[in-house]
């Protein structure tokens, strides 16, 4: 089952990515109940991607739970204090996750399923802790875009059409720091997809020519 890790949990981020907006659309009653327990299963699948050891599963544990239980006292709550920690935490959870899988992803050793499985997953968990993001700045600055009614799931969709460069332009960030963390974002999808397909492709040159051996 452990050989699946990163397949589970790139299930979980297609889950949330593709089913959330669906719901958003038609405004199905616990909306926000429906994206917490897609977060949560979401944080959950990457404890157990990370988890190459005991140390490692701890330490994820220790960041991921906090942000499971924020998330969750945010939607019980509903105060502005809770929410900017709740964003903050799970952006900290995330970027651990991104760090771990990234490493996997880019280390030595034939290019199989699972790790370009990896691979996807750090692009996903890339535009999915950008929009946490985006909210921590529109919550603090309001403003920030040309909209004043922008919903979780709006911010999931400006992620990744700006993480892809696609840029409608129905979504505007209008300040500084909002722009700031657009262009970031931007420039980090793109150096990604070229640094990792250089690698993959070199990985896979080294361990598929024939020159190479079972116990390259």
């Amino acid at each position: 089952m452990k050989q699946y890790r990163f397949n589970i949990l790139l299930v979980m981020l297609l889950l949330l990515l593709l089913f959330y907006p669906f719901l958003d659309h038609f405004k199905l009653t616990g909306l926000t109940l429906l994206l917490n327990v897609f977060t949560s299963l979401v944080l959950l699948s990457s404890v157990y991607a990370v988890g190459e050891n005991r140390r490692q599963v701890v330490l994820a544990l220790a960041i991921i739970i906090p942000a499971l239980m924020l998330g969750w006292a945010n939607e019980f709550f509903q105060v502005r204090t809770i929410r900017v920690a709740s964003d903050i935490v799970v952006v900290v959870a995330f970027g651990f996750v991104i760090f771990h899988i990234l490493g996997y992803a880019l280390r030595s050793g034939r290019v199989d399923v699972e790790k370009v499985a990896a691979a996807v997953c750090v692009y996903l968990l890339i535009g999915v802790a950008w929009h946490d993001l985006y909210a921590i700045v529109d919550t603090l600055i309001p403003g920030s875009f040309n909209s004043a009614l922008l919903t979780k799931s709006d911010f999931v969709y400006f992620s990744f059409i700006t993480l892809s460069t696609l840029g409608y332009g129905d979504i505007t960030p209008i300040n500084g720091p909002a722009q700031a963390l657009a262009y970031t974002e931007a420039l980090v999808g793109q150096l990604y997809l070229t640094i990792l397909v250089a690698r993959l492709v070199g990985l896979h040159i080294a361990y598929t020519g024939p020159e190479c051996s079972d116990d390259v």
